[in-house]
């Protein structure tokens, strides 16, 4: 009987350590709510922030002053968004604040670029594809070989798996003479062969200085960037802009952000305030003259605009609350200690406890004591202060615990 209880005991503490992860883990999946944000862009015309949301399955668009507009108005208003549908439809201006306006420089213009701090907080593969950067060739074509960077850097033949060592000796002779500080710490780069042009990689140094690494006309490209004597740089994303203006992104430990420059690698600092690199996405929407940098926050998100390649303050920025979390309301009631191991902006698991709510506590308390002293009244002193613990503080979890136990 000794040994039984023991077991019980054992069997209780472990069913409800599972059971505080798996119950909640289940309700946050049946309960989880998008915060609903709109899509916001900087109108050049108005020189305000217009917003585009879906409001009973049916779009409204208005600007932050509260002015609404039809579908067509927003288009129009828009023009540096919309421009393909204004050339469409014969609509499009031929001057925007003064400046003549061509499709082909609009869309060398306008790109995209998003930072999630899943990116950092990833595993990586460890193995990178050189293409030729002037091949002279529309598209992209895959190399024989991949490499892989970290005490010196190897070329790898896909079909063998041996080292292509005439190809290995050049680029690591070529790093030694630029004086790049082996171990690698880290490389970043685009491997997707869908890019209008490529750009190689940028290769964090064991001295913390960011090196460009690219093959041109089958040799080594090997530059110093200095980026790293400015800033302390947590994570680089290239991008291939159509108008080759930079390079990429540089995301410093402190959270600011910056473009390096396509000529010179020259550091261009946006104008908003830092980012917390491990909770806050961001993305930046670029024209012909502004970009808008949005940061998402787990409960906001602030949208800021700024003059394009300057990157300093255009207009005053704002920020959307987002809508309160149906899974967030559930666990303030059911859940006041529980047990998590993944993170959206992670990939690796992440277990820890997460507070639910004060409300949980009384509720969770409450149920204690009604199991305490009616289905569990006749239980041993020890079982009983066992189930009035863990259901006190894990509520629903410890509750379906104690009554597995039970049985």
């Amino acid at each position: 009987m000794k040994y039984k209880s023991i077991y019980a005991f054992i069997l209780l503490i472990v069913s409800a350590w599972i059971l505080s992860w798996v119950v909640p883990a289940l309700v946050r999946m049946g309960t989880t709510t998008s915060p609903d944000y709109p899509f916001v862009y900087y109108s050049s015309l108005l020189q305000n922030f217009v917003t585009r949301q879906q409001v009973n399955n049916k779009p409204v668009f208005k600007d932050v002053s509260g002015n609404n507009y039809t579908l067509q108005q927003y288009d129009s208003i828009t023009p540096l968004l919309n421009y393909r549908q204004l050339s469409l439809s014969g609509n499009m201006p031929d001057t925007i604040l003064g400046v003549p306006i061509e499709m082909k420089l609009l869309r060398s213009k306008s790109w995209v670029w998003r930072y999630n701090p899943r990116d950092l907080q990833s595993p990586k593969l460890g193995l990178f594809i050189m293409y030729e950067s002037q091949s002279g060739r529309a598209n992209l074509e895959s190399p024989e070989d991949v490499f892989r960077m970290e005490d010196n850097i190897e070329f790898i033949i896909k079909q063998t798996g041996e080292v292509n060592k005439i190809k290995s000796r050049l680029f690591q002779e070529k790093l030694e003479k630029e004086k790049f500080a082996f171990p690698a710490q880290q490389v970043w780069g685009n491997l997707s062969n869908r890019k209008p042009y490529d750009e190689g990689y940028f290769v964090l140094d064991s001295k913390h200085q960011l090196f460009h690494v690219k093959m041109v006309n089958g040799r080594p490209y090997v530059r110093d960037t200095k980026a790293g004597k400015e800033v302390n740089i947590a994570w680089f994303s290239i991008l291939e802009v159509p108008d080759k203006s930079i390079y990429g992104f540089v995301v410093s430990k402190e959270g600011n952000l910056y473009t390096l420059g396509g000529d010179g690698y020259e550091l261009t600092k946006f104008d908003i305030p830092a980012i917390d690199i491990r909770k806050q996405s961001v993305m930046v929407m670029t024209n012909l003259f502004y970009s808008m940098v949005n940061v998402i926050s787990s409960d906001s998100t602030s949208y800021h605009v700024l003059k394009a390649g300057t990157l300093v303050k255009h207009d005053d920025s704002f920020t959307i609350k987002a809508k309160t979390d149906r899974w967030n309301v559930v666990a303030s009631w059911l859940f006041p200690v529980y047990t998590s191991i993944s993170d959206k902006n992670t990939q690796y698991l992440s277990p820890k406890i997460e507070i639910g709510g004060v409300n949980a506590f009384f509720v969770s308390v409450l149920l204690a004591f009604l199991f305490t002293f009616t289905i569990d009244n006749k239980s041993k002193p020890v079982m009983r202060i066992a189930h009035l613990v863990l259901i006190g503080l894990l509520g629903i979890p410890g509750l379906l615990a104690s009554l597995l136990i039970k049985k």
